[in-house]
Formats: C-alpha cells, sequence, structure tokens
C-alpha cells in the first residue's frame, strides 16, 4: 500500500495571494510617479531613432523590471523568472491583473536603450520625488571621488599580448579574402606565442628573466600586428561582424604596443597606458590605499545630498581626470538637477585650489568647505568647518554601501564601458529606491 494518497482532484495551477501592503516593493510601486517615468522612456526611445509605434511597448513593466534589477543585485533571467512567479515583483510591474510575461531578452534590449543616461534621468525622477517629500535638503552637498573596479585580470603586457593572440586567431579564423592566406601563419604563431606565455609563467623566476621573454613576444605580436595593418590599409573596409573587430583591435594595439615596450625596456608604466583590449577606455586610478594601491576601472564623482540621497556622475570626455575637475564637476552636476548651487559644499583636500574657490564662489555656493592643502585656511567658519567635516565622513559610508553585494557598483559583470557606466548608474539608483522607501514609511 502506497503511504502516499493521491490527490483527489489535480492541483491547482493558478494562485490568489494577498501581497504585504508593507513589503518594500509594494511600498515603492505605490511612491513612484509611474506616468513621468513612461513619458521619460518614451522620449529616451524617440531620441534614440525609434518611433513609438508598431506593436505596444509595455514601458509600465519594463520601468518596474528595471526598478526591481537596481533594488536587488539579480541578472535578466533572474528578473524574468521573479516577475512572472514573484507576487510583489508583478506588482511593481503594473502585472497583477495580466497574464502577460516579459522575457529576459526585452529587458536586456529595453536597459540597453535606456543607457547610462537613460538610467541617471530615472534617478533624477527619484530625487525629485524624494525632495517633493522633503526628504532631502538640495542646499548641502558633500562630494568625493570613488573608483568602480572592472571585472578584468590584472592588466600586465605577457597577459594583454596573449589575450591579443586569442582575439586575433577567433577574428582571423571567421574572415575570407585577403586573410585567408594568412590563418596558417596566425596558426603557427598562436602556438608560439602560447609557448612563450608558458615559459613566462612557468619557468621565468626573475624579473630579468620574464623582461627577456616579455620582449621575445613583444617581437612576434610586432609582426602579426604590421601584417594586419597592412592587409586593412589594402582594399575597402571589413564590414562584417569580425572585421570590424579585427579592426578595432589593430587600433587599439597600434597605441598599446609602444606602451608595453616602454615597460619592458624601462620598467615603468607608461602614462594613460591601455589596460584592457576590448574595454580599452578603462584606465588605472593610483589610490594608495594599503594593500591596494591601483584599481583597474573608472572614477566616479559621488554627490551625497542633504538627507543622504545620493547622485554619481563621470567626467564628460575626460579620463584620467583630477579631483581638482571633480570638484567643480560636481556644484554643475547639482545645479543640472535642482537648477540651483548648494548653499554648503564640502570636499576633500584633493581638489583644493585658490582658482577652485574663486569658481565655486561665483557658482553662488555661499559656503565652501574644501579642505586646504599644507599651511592654507579654510574659508569657512570654525563651526562650518566642523560640520562639514562631520557630514564629509559620511559620504564614504555612501560609497561604502553602494559597493557593496545588494548593488553590484563594483566589478559589475559587464562587457564594455557602456554597460559598466549603467551598473553604476543602477546601483545608485537601487541605495536611493530603497532610503526613499524607508524616509516615506518613516513619515
Amino acid at each position: 500500500m502506497s503511504l502516499f494518497q493521491e490527490p483527489l482532484f489535480p492541483t491547482a495551477k493558478t494562485a490568489e495571494i494577498t501581497i504585504d501592503e508593507s513589503h518594500v516593493l509594494v511600498k515603492l510601486t505605490d511612491i513612484i510617479e509611474w506616468s513621468d517615468l513612461t513619458v521619460l522612456a518614451m522620449k529616451i526611445r524617440e531620441a534614440s531613432g525609434k518611433q513609438n509605434t508598431g506593436p505596444t511597448t509595455h514601458y509600465r513593466c519594463l520601468l518596474g523590471a528595471v526598478a526591481l534589477m537596481a533594488m536587488r543585485k539579480i541578472n535578466y533571467r533572474q528578473a524574468e523568472d521573479l516577475i512572472a512567479y514573484y507576487a510583489p515583483a508583478r506588482y511593481l510591474c503594473g502585472l497583477m491583473e495580466s497574464d502577460w510575461k516579459v522575457d529576459h531578452v526585452t529587458i536586456f534590449d529595453f536597459m540597453k536603450m535606456l543607457g547610462p543616461s537613460g538610467i541617471e534621468e530615472i534617478n533624477k525622477k527619484i530625487l525629485g520625488i524624494a525632495e517633493n517629500h522633503k526628504l532631502i535638503d538640495p542646499m548641502e552637498v558633500m562630494s568625493d571621488t570613488t573608483a568602480q573596479e572592472a571585472m578584468i585580470p590584472y592588466p600586465n603586457e605577457v597577459g594583454l599580448m596573449n589575450r591579443y593572440m586569442d582575439l586575433v586567431k577567433k577574428g582571423i579564423g571567421k574572415l575570407g579574402g585577403k586573410f585567408q592566406s594568412f590563418k596558417k601563419t596566425i596558426k603557427v604563431t598562436w602556438k608560439e606565442v602560447k609557448g612563450l606565455v608558458r615559459n613566462s609563467h612557468l619557468f621565468a623566476k626573475t624579473v630579468e628573466e620574464k623582461r627577456k621573454v616579455g620582449k621575445k613576444l613583444y617581437h612576434v605580436i610586432s609582426e602579426v600586428q604590421t601584417e594586419i595593418a597592412s592587409l586593412l590599409s589594402t582594399g575597402s573596409k571589413l564590414t562584417s561582424k569580425a572585421g570590424k573587430e579585427i579592426t578595432r583591435l589593430s587600433e587599439v594595439m597600434e597605441d598599446l604596443l609602444p606602451q608595453m615596450l616602454h615597460f619592458l625596456e624601462t620598467g615603468f608604466v607608461a602614462n594613460k597606458k591601455i589596460i584592457h583590449l576590448q574595454m580599452e577606455k578603462l584606465y588605472s586610478i593610483v589610490r594608495g590605499k594599503a594593500g591596494k594601491k591601483v584599481e583597474f576601472g573608472l572614477k566616479w564623482g559621488i554627490n551625497r545630498i542633504g538627507g543622504g540621497f545620493v547622485q554619481g556622475f563621470l567626467m564628460k570626455n575626460v579620463a584620467h581626470a583630477s579631483d581638482k575637475k571633480f570638484c567643480i564637476e560636481a556644484v554643475k552636476k547639482h545645479i543640472e538637477t535642482f537648477g540651483h548651487a548648494p548653499n554648503v559644499y564640502g570636499f576633500d583636500r584633493g581638489g583644493y585650489s585658490k582658482s577652485n574657490i574663486k569658481k565655486l564662489r561665483k557658482m553662488k555656493v555661499k559656503h565652501v568647505g574644501v579642505a586646504p592643502t599644507g599651511n592654507a585656511d579654510w574659508v569657512v567658519s570654525e563651526a562650518k568647518k566642523k560640520y562639514i567635516k562631520r557630514e564629509r565622513a559620511q559620504v564614504e559610508g555612501c560609497i561604502g554601501t553602494i559597493k557593496r553585494d545588494k548593488y553590484g557598483f563594483n566589478k559589475p559583470d559587464a562587457k564594455s564601458v557602456e554597460a559598466m557606466v549603467s551598473y553604476g548608474h543602477r546601483a545608485i539608483l537601487g541605495f536611493n529606491m530603497n532610503k526613499l522607501v524607508k524616509m516615506v514609511g518613516a513619515e
């Protein structure tokens, strides 16, 4: 006799669930002004060259998906699954009375359409809601810089040349025509490169031995690059995906090879050295921290607005920007968002200069709390100095929070610089959304 009795009636495949009104996703849904976000998304779509015609775009659902992925560090497939079967997520996406399901590809395409600037605009809307609830004081801003580390291997010369050869072999293998005769040469050279890389990793023990192997590897790679550049210079431009990638890779190596030779000959890293072949806009950021002197990725400016909400930004079209530039850009970003300069502004000594103090005053910042260097004096009163120091210390706390696994600001699973920036803005958006829910609930 069976220990388990079959049910008399088939188990239902549908369920009626009452969602707890105190759930964070339910609260967020009721706070956000979805119509404003929908108008914003439609404008971004039109600006990207796509007309709002054809099949209906489920803006409300997809904006909910963006909020869900910001609040929790999940990938696109996990977002698809939660929206399909998790009641609070369906409520967030406005699907409680609908059987429509969104797939991960649609969410990805929508996120890509928004881009970093679109997610940043959504964050401005959240800051606007917080301001309407009088949860923030835009007359006070404390700023700092931080590094968003990329998920990339340590950028040493041998590793970069090894990766270059792998990408070349893969790309050339997909091309025909004038590259057909070059395929056999690439296979032989690839094996030679792998042997040298193995030699460097396993048998070259001293710095001098590693440098010697590195130079041999450099000359092999240089010959390959010269041959590819020569083939690319003859005939029409390559239009296939593999052809475009080989062209881009060749252009990157034209800049990178002299930088690698400089290191192999002098032992010093070249200025503004390229550290990744596929995300060539990444750079090394010298932080001087104990145990982590250099970080590899992007340098961000972080504004902590009075009340604890956060806004992040990168310098426009400027890599390797100094803190002095970030100091001024932070106030410009605040004016762009709120329409006026803050009354009180704080920044660390990295942004100090007499020129910056004058610029900030011209921008109508009343209390310029930029920490001075050397024997220079603060340009604010003693009481205001102590207040700014205390408030500025909280910026580090905000930065530490957005770098937690919960938000995924640091080392995102991104394959391009644009995607990295999107992940950064999404982490900040999630931080602000969580804070908004907590503070509105505490009113």
